[in-house]
């Protein structure tokens, strides 16, 4: 990214610039001098000269008070300039910040200062700034490697006295001295329950930065924006804006505090899988600083992990826009040649984020299969025909066929031959139709559901090709600038470019199988400059691949010495495990044989990629692990098929340990566990209105008056439609969003005890239970865990459209009780309703009964 200062209309950074080297060269300069009046005078060419050898008493006196003084204020010098140039440099590194215990402001015995003291606030405060982190980009989705940078300075030994306060203070002389000071007052908030926290951030000896008002409803949210207000002061003038690239065009500037809070509060929310909440943060983040590709290389990635591929595809679409600028021969493919001349310092300091998008534009390409089956949707259940989730898709059908139409114009060779420009157009417009109509799969005729399974079959091998050329394309491209792209090498290198054209030939041959007789082409290069030998992983010309030919070609890009390197390896075995169809499953499509890998072929197959597995996990850090488990066990469309191999349950427990044995998950365990999430989220929005409801009915107070009825009926209406906007767009991220700070404001309201968790881990154990609390006894037992959570799903899914019934059938309905217990006793049934851990024995559809019952007259 370009220098703050190079581009101007910026405010500048609060806290002045570490000029730790002219201090340095200051001391050094003072110390020669120094050296030099004390030992020059008694070198032998010194004794030679006239004035040494025949001296006057009066020079004598005067040379030695002079060369006395000289030294002494030398000296002197020479020891300040140190020290300043100690704290210099502590002021660059910008990781010891000293905190003084914070005053406090709040009336004596007052509730709030007998729970909270203001020590106890100081050391949360300190907690909190520790954890304040600093993360790097990442080809594959999850966490990215981070670090800590602040640390707080004790002064240990202030408060002794004598002899001991003095050896003390010496001791700390030879310690790094702590450049910033953190002063804070604790006081009430400007409103009835709420905190505020003034603090003051002083950079030794005398800068100081405007001082910091933070306030808010509870006491950790208070003291987690200031913590990162103090690093957003800290960060523009430090060391670390020139090595992390997320904040180097921050370099000079002042960073909004909002800024840092929305992308630390974002990281935190993804360490604890609340994934919408940390995509509301990320794009908080964003909108304070739009230029940021790597906070929207992260967005993509976070939408990956949440199934949403046509998001994560046009994400990573515009993060190429931006920084294909100053890129000339990629700007005139990618946006237009009207933006191939752009200042070349336009695209510099993105050169990571423009080839990890890149690369994983490419790689989305490539699970066609999941991008075909967010634009040819398949509906299972009806839902609302104009849902939040069908709107966003139908704006991104139209934006992708817009910026796709880049391809028509080059010869991308969707055939083994090259066609004309007119057939390309041809192919393009049919299979990226828009606008398309969603087909609902229960009412669909046999014709339209044959229909829609061959336009996502068509638009799935079209993608493939759209892969292979784009990797093909980028391997030329980052082989070409080796030295501009030198600092991406640790993010990918050429092998594991190599592994993952291998991996996109294999893709394509999967979706270009023919269904009827298995036959795959012979691969051909998708981009007309490629000089790369493509793999063939089917001499045959039938699929499933040959586990042989597997290994030779994976053995022939050479030894993997890197994490993605390995993991690419590991993929390209897997792809070949997975069944032809959509999304690794069977292939729908009619008199389609399905052709697989089956008995010791696949179980060599899988050996094979467990080994990389193992081998990855062995040369990465046993830090990144954790980082990358999410996507690995549960969220990785390759490894669909290898998830459910013995060998990767064993895998899984050598490697990450868990507390109990590793179950074989099922290809659709990541659907789980979205379609849980959304089961939990609204039972726990029923309890907390139920709480509501029940603490008005317990009030022995006065009654309400009409007004403030009126105002609680209209906001208990409020609260169904907003439960029936998050059933019929429970795959709408925002519309779960929006449910849950409706969820927080009022449990603030109430008191509710309960809380949103994130989307639970997979878990055998809860699958048969919640299966059990959905169907009731009838529910089947011993069944393949794929088709136990096919039927959850289905359950699910089924009760969400049940759900959104009820609500229209209520709101045109009066209720049967309209007393404050009743509004209670409805909103409780709601939630056990949705409850399936409940272990009564009734199903869900018994419990529906009941709040209809008590819903309608």
């Amino acid at each position: 990214m370009v220098h703050a200062r190079r581009l101007g209309g910026f405010d500048q950074a609060e806290l002045p610039a570490a000029h730790r080297i002219r201090w340095w060269l200051a001391a050094v300069a003072a110390g020669l001098v120094a050296a030099g009046f004390a030992v020059v005078p008694y070198l032998p060419f010194f004794q030679a000269w006239t004035f040494v050898r025949d001296p006057k008493i009066a020079t004598v006196i005067t040379w030695t008070v002079l060369q006395t003084s000289v030294v002494l204020v030398s000296a002197v010098l020479t020891l300040y300039f140190v020290g300043k140039a100690r704290l210099e440099a502590a002021a660059y590194r910008a990781n010891q910040i000293d905190i003084r215990v914070f005053a406090d402001e709040r009336p004596e015995g007052s509730h709030d200062r007998e729970i909270d003291s203001a020590v106890e606030l100081t050391a949360t405060f300190k907690r909190f700034l520790n954890d304040s982190r600093l993360y790097t980009p990442t080809p594959v989705p999850g966490a990215g490697s981070s670090y800590d940078f602040l640390q707080i300075v004790e002064h240990a030994g202030d408060s002794a006295e004598g002899w001991w306060k003095a050896v003390t203070k010496l001791i700390r002389l030879a310690q790094p001295p702590a450049a910033f000071t953190v002063t804070g007052t604790v006081r009430p908030g400007n409103t009835p329950g709420r905190h505020q926290l003034i603090l003051e951030l002083v950079r030794v000896p005398r800068f100081a930065a405007s001082p910091l008002v933070i306030e808010d409803a509870n006491w950790p949210r208070v003291l987690h924006r200031a913590a990162n207000a103090v690093a957003a002061l800290v960060i523009p003038r430090s060391a670390y804006v020139r090595t992390n690239i997320h904040w180097a065009a921050w370099r000079g500037a002042k960073i909004p505090y909002e800024l840092f809070d929305a992308y630390q509060r974002a990281n935190h929310f993804i360490a604890y899988r609340r994934y919408d909440e940390a995509l509301a943060e990320y794009y908080r983040a964003i909108s304070l600083d739009p230029a940021n590709v790597y906070i929207r290389l992260e967005i993509a990635a976070l939408q990956e992990q949440l199934d949403l591929h046509l998001d994560a595809l046009a994400t990573y679409d515009d993060v190429i826009t931006v920084c294909s600028r100053g890129h000339p021969r990629l700007a005139r493919w990618w946006i237009g040649p009207d933006f191939a001349r752009q200042p070349r310092h336009a695209g510099r300091g993105r050169d990571v984020a423009l080839l990890i998008a890149r690369y994983r534009h490419a790689l989305v390409l490539g699970h066609g299969d999941s991008v075909a089956g967010s634009w040819w949707v398949r509906r299972t259940t009806a839902g609302a025909p104009g849902d939040a989730r069908a709107q966003r898709r139908a704006e991104l059908r139209a934006a992708i066929e817009l910026r796709f139409r880049r391809y028509v114009d080059l010869d991308v060779r969707t055939r083994p031959y090259a066609i004309p420009r007119e057939k390309r157009l041809e192919l393009h417009r049919r299979v990226l139709r828009v606008p398309v109509e969603e087909l609902l799969a229960s009412e669909a005729t046999p014709a339209q559901l044959a229909e829609y399974n061959q336009r996502a079959a068509e638009m799935r091998s079209y993608f493939g090709a759209l892969s292979q050329y784009e990797i093909e394309r980028l391997i030329e491209d980052y082989r070409r600038f080796g030295r501009r792209w030198r600092r991406s090498w640790k993010q990918l290198t050429n092998r594991a470019l190599d592994l993952s054209l291998v991996w996109s030939v294999v893709r394509r041959a999967m979706a270009d199988v023919e269904p009827v007789t298995g036959a795959v082409p012979e691969p051909q290069p998708a981009y007309p400059g490629s000089r790369v030998r493509l793999a063939d992983v089917c001499p045959d010309r039938r699929w499933p691949p040959d586990p042989q030919a597997l290994d030779v070609t994976v053995e022939a890009a050479g030894p993997r010495r890197s994490w993605e390197e390995c993991y690419n390896a590991a993929s390209v075995y897997a792809v070949a495990m997975l069944e032809v169809g959509p999304r690794g499953e069977r292939d729908l499509r009619d008199r389609a044989r399905n052709p697989r890998l089956l008995g010791e072929s696949r179980d060599e197959v899988a050996r094979r990629a467990v080994r990389e597995l193992y081998h990855a996990a062995t040369i990465s850090h046993s830090g990144r692990l954790p980082e990358r488990r999410s996507w690995v066990m549960g969220e990785d469309p390759d490894l669909a098929a290898l998830r459910g191999h013995e060998l990767f349950r064993v895998f899984e427990m050598v490697t990450f340990s868990p507390d109990r044995a590793a179950p074989l998950r099922p290809q659709r365990a990541h659907v789980w566990e979205q379609v849980a999430y959304v089961r939990r989220l609204v039972a726990e929005i029923a309890g907390c209105r139920a709480h509501v409801w029940r603490g008005r009915a317990l009030d022995e107070g006065l009654r309400p008056d009409g007004r403030t009825l009126d105002r609680w009926r209209s906001a208990d209406r409020d609260a169904w439609r907003k439960l029936a906007n998050l059933a019929a767009g429970k795959q709408d991220w925002y519309t779960r969003y929006q449910a849950i700070c409706a969820f927080r404001e009022w449990a603030a309201e109430c008191g509710y005890p309960g809380s949103i968790s994130g989307f639970p881990r997979y878990c055998e154990e809860s699958l048969h239970a919640q299966l059990r609390g959905a169907a009731g006894p009838r529910a089947k037992t011993g069944l393949d865990t794929n088709i136990v959570v096919r039927e959850y799903v289905r359950l699910c899914d089924r009760r969400l459209d049940q759900l959104v019934a009820d609500v229209a059938e209520l709101e045109q309905t009066p209720m049967a009780a309209d007393g404050f217990t009743a509004r209670a006793e409805l909103w409780a049934a709601l939630c056990s309703w949705f409850d399936d851990d409940i272990a009564d024995g009734s199903s869900a559809d018994e419990r529906r009964e009941r709040f209809r019952k008590l819903a309608l007259p």
